[in-house]
């Protein structure tokens, strides 16, 4: 998925091709990486969701922030 700033045109990818698997493999990690530190926090305190819930939901939950930051959706 990759996302444009409305207001500076910066546009980034927000989301790889495995994204998923990165989520479940390093949990708060990738979420911090991503600035997203209420989900790392969520995440390290629920050891990942339980392992299953946020790797699964990761695509809607990376998506809602990014729109919440200001962000379009260039390509899905």
């Amino acid at each position: 998925m990759i996302v444009e700033h409305s207001g500076s045109g910066e546009t980034q990818v927000a989301l790889g091709p495995l994204h998923w698997l990165w989520c479940f493999l390093f949990g708060f990690l990738y979420y911090l990486g991503k600035g997203m530190w209420v989900l790392a926090i969520l995440s390290l305190l629920t050891i990942n969701g339980l392992f299953v819930v946020m790797p699964l939901l990761n695509r809607m939950l990376v998506r809602d922030y990014y729109v919440r930051a200001g962000f379009r959706i260039v390509q899905e």
